[in-house]
C-alpha cells in the first residue's frame, strides 16, 4: 500500500526499575521492541510496561491483524475489499469500463470509508479517498513523472468523495474509472485496532510506530514520552524541528521531504490537490497532528496540508483534544491553539 512515508527520532527513555512477576506490573531495564513489514514499512511495538510475562502471543495477534488489514486495504492487492470496488469499474472481459456495481465489504471497511467520507466533509473535500487515479497518473512511488495536462483535467471528474454510495454492507462508485485509495487513513486505523488489543491484553505503556504513525499507550514510567518532530530536508537523521512531549496520544505527520521527484529544478511531492489534480503549492514543508486517535491524525495532517496555514489551523482549532504543528518553508513553527513552545522547541500540550 502507498502511504505517507514519515520519518520520526523517536527518543526512548530507558525504564529503570526491575522486572516483577507475574500478576502484577512488570517493568523492564530495557523496553521490549517487536517489529513487522506491514502496509510497506517497518512496523514496531515497543513494550515499556506489562502485566505478562510472555507478551508473544499478543505480539503476534497484534501483527496478524496489521495483516488482516493491509489485506482488506491495499488496492495493489487484487483480493482486497479496495481492489475489488475499484475493479468493479470493469466489466468481465476487463475491456470496457462502466459504472461499478454494489460490493460487499467487511465491517472493517466500511467503516473506514464512512470515516474517510467524514473528514472529507469535515475538511471540504481536502481529503478525498477517490484521489486513487490522479495517484495513479503521477506514479510517485515506482515511476514519477509530471503527466500531460490534459490527462489531469480528464481524470479530476474522477475525483469526488459525493459519488461513493453505501447501502447496508455495500459499496458502489457511482461513475465509471472512479477507484478508491486509503493510503492517507488506514495506517491510522490500523494503529488504533492494535492500541485497543494492546490494552485488552493489559500493556498498560507502550509505543507503537507505524512507519511514522505514532502512537502511545499511557506514559513512560509517569513521564511524557518524547517525539521528535523531523526538520524538512534535513541532512542528518535525527535533525529535527521540534521535540513534542506527550502521554496516550498519537503524533502523525505529512510533509512534502519524504516522497518528491525534482525535475527543472522545481519539487514535485506526493502530497496531491484533490481540485487540481497537481502537488499541493503553499508555504508548508509539514504539518504535524497531535490526536488521541491516529485515524485522525493520518487524515487531518492530510487536511490541514492541503488547506493551508489560515484555513488548516482554523479547522484544527475547532476540534477538541486536537493539535497541530505546521513547519513554512522557511522553518518558522506555528502552533495551533492549546500547545506551547520553550526556547528548546520543546511543545508540550497546554489545555
Amino acid at each position: 500500500m502507498r502511504h505517507k512515508i514519515i520519518y520520526f527520532l523517536f527518543i526512548f527513555i530507558l525504564i529503570t526499575t526491575q522486572f516483577l512477576g507475574c500478576g502484577t506490573e512488570s517493568k523492564f531495564n530495557d523496553p521490549r521492541t517487536y517489529t513487522h513489514f506491514c502496509f510497506d514499512t517497518v512496523c514496531t511495538i515497543t513494550i515499556y510496561s506489562s502485566k505478562q510475562n510472555d507478551e508473544s502471543k499478543t505480539i503476534d495477534a497484534c501483527f496478524n491483524l496489521c495483516d488482516k488489514y493491509e489485506n482488506l486495504f491495499d488496492k495493489h492487492n487484487k483480493n482486497s475489499d479496495i481492489s475489488k470496488i475499484n475493479s468493479g469499474t470493469m466489466n468481465k472481459a476487463g475491456t470496457k469500463k462502466t459504472a461499478s456495481n454494489n460490493m460487499i465489504v467487511s465491517p472493517e471497511t466500511l467503516e473506514l470509508i464512512r470515516q474517510s467520507i467524514y473528514y472529507s466533509k469535515l475538511s471540504k473535500g481536502a481529503f478525498d479517498i477517490t484521489i486513487s487515479p490522479i495517484v495513479d497518473l503521477w506514479d510517485i512511488n515506482n515511476n514519477p513523472h509530471i503527466p500531460e495536462k490534459n490527462e489531469i483535467y480528464k481524470t479530476l471528474k474522477y475525483v469526488n468523495y459525493k459519488d461513493i454510495i453505501i447501502k447496508d454492507d455495500t459499496i458502489k462508485l457511482s461513475h465509471k474509472n472512479q477507484a478508491l485509495d486509503l493510503g492517507g487513513i488506514a495506517k491510522g486505523y490500523a494503529a488504533d485496532q492494535i492500541k485497543n488489543l494492546l490494552q485488552d491484553k493489559r500493556i498498560s505503556s507502550a509505543v507503537i510506530n507505524f512507519g511514522g504513525n505514532i502512537l502511545t499507550i499511557g506514559s513512560n514510567n509517569g513521564k511524557d514520552f518524547n517525539i521528535g518532530i523531523t526538520k524538512p530536508f534535513g541532512e542528518n537523521v535525527g535533525n529535527y524541528s521540534a521535540k513534542l512531549k506527550i502521554k496516550d496520544m498519537s503524533v502523525v505527520t505529512s510533509g512534502i521531504y519524504e516522497r518528491y521527484f525534482k525535475k527543472n529544478n522545481k519539487i514535485y511531492h506526493h502530497i496531491l490537490n484533490p481540485k487540481t489534480g497537481y502537488p499541493i503549492e503553499n508555504n508548508l514543508y509539514s504539518v504535524t497532528i497531535i490526536s488521541e486517535k491516529s485515524i485522525d491524525g493520518d487524515a487531518l495532517s492530510t487536511s490541514a496540508f492541503v488547506l493551508g496555514l489560515s484555513k488548516g489551523l482554523s479547522l484544527i482549532n475547532s476540534l477538541d483534544n486536537t493539535y497541530a504543528v505546521f513547519i513554512t518553508k522557511d522553518y518558522k513553527i506555528y502552533l495551533s491553539d492549546g500547545l506551547s513552545i520553550d526556547s528548546d522547541n520543546i511543545i508540550t500540550i497546554t489545555k
